[in-house]
């Protein structure tokens, strides 16, 4: 379970506006910290003399963000940094686009469109030690057993490469974006997604593909990690790369389930940690 975290310390707000105030403050505590969701949030006595409010202001601070979707509190517990895709904004963009009128070809495409930025500013800035923690991420996942694993290794391995472009804001952005394709997707039951085998094994072939440093692989990463029309049989083991190939591990191509990834394994670059 998270630790009750305390970061870098909050400032006192004016008088005028406290609420709002109080409410971008916490605001910008949460992002300038990037709290992970599920984040428990100090008790309400230490955040109320921290931002120099009464508790009823700090309450109706706490109301704002969780209309925002930014904190949920559960009452005996605490206040915690909420995930995105629990909350009404997701459910609510779902059900204007209507998952029932998108085909899995506009699906791929958009998400094409998303990740080809993504992979053209790591060919650019990735640095050797980068593309070294992407692979080892990219083996855990294929060693892993638990399904639970997997998932996390997966989250793991993409908030790596946000972070190895270079850019804070898109590694903000990535985290809302994945969380939308993938809730979209199988939680709704499209399942627009590759064969399990080539989820697996998929993402260390990418870092190969990337150590290349050749802008035109961009495109053969994209089909490699979005394309639903390829087998398991065409995917390279990545493996082989280094001269110790290996079986590659037979998984069944049944339909995923549609849960979420859980958290728990981070990339290097992890938030702050909590001070005593």
């Amino acid at each position: 379970m998270t630790s009750p975290v305390v970061h870098s310390s909050l400032d006192a707000v004016s008088r005028e506006g406290l609420a709002e105030r109080a409410a971008a403050a916490l605001r910008g505590y949460i992002v300038a910290n990037r709290l992970a969701p599920g984040t428990r949030l100090p008790a309400g006595p230490v955040l109320a003399a921290s931002l120099g409010v009464s508790d009823n202001v700090l309450r109706q601070a706490v109301a704002s963000l969780v209309g925002l979707g930014m904190l949920r509190v559960a009452h005996g517990s605490g206040t915690y940094v909420a995930d995105i895709a629990d909350t009404e904004v997701f459910k609510q963009i779902a059900a204007w686009i209507g998952p029932e009128t998108v085909s899995e070809h506009n699906y791929v495409e958009v998400r094409a469109i998303w990740e080809r930025g993504i992979y053209e500013l790591v060919l650019k800035r990735a640095q050797p030690a980068d593309l070294d923690h992407l692979e080892e991420l990219a083996s855990a996942m294929v060693s892993a057993d638990d399904p639970k694993e997997v998932a996390a290794y997966h989250q793991a391995f993409h908030e790596e490469m946000w972070h190895t472009t270079g850019n804070p804001f898109l590694v903000t952005l990535g985290t809302i974006m994945q969380r939308f394709f993938w809730e979209f997707a199988y939680r709704d039951g499209l399942d627009f997604g590759p064969p399990v085998g080539r989820f697996l094994s998929g993402h260390g072939s990418i870092v190969q593909l990337l150590r290349s440093g050749d802008p035109a692989v961009v495109e053969q990463i994209i089909e490699l990690h979005l394309a639903p029309h390829l087998g398991d049989e065409e995917v390279p083991d990545y493996h082989s790369h280094h001269g110790h190939a290996t079986e590659p591990k037979q998984r069944p191509r049944e339909k995923r389930k549609t849960s979420q990834p859980p958290s728990g394994i981070t990339s290097k670059r992890n938030i702050r940690q909590p001070k005593p």
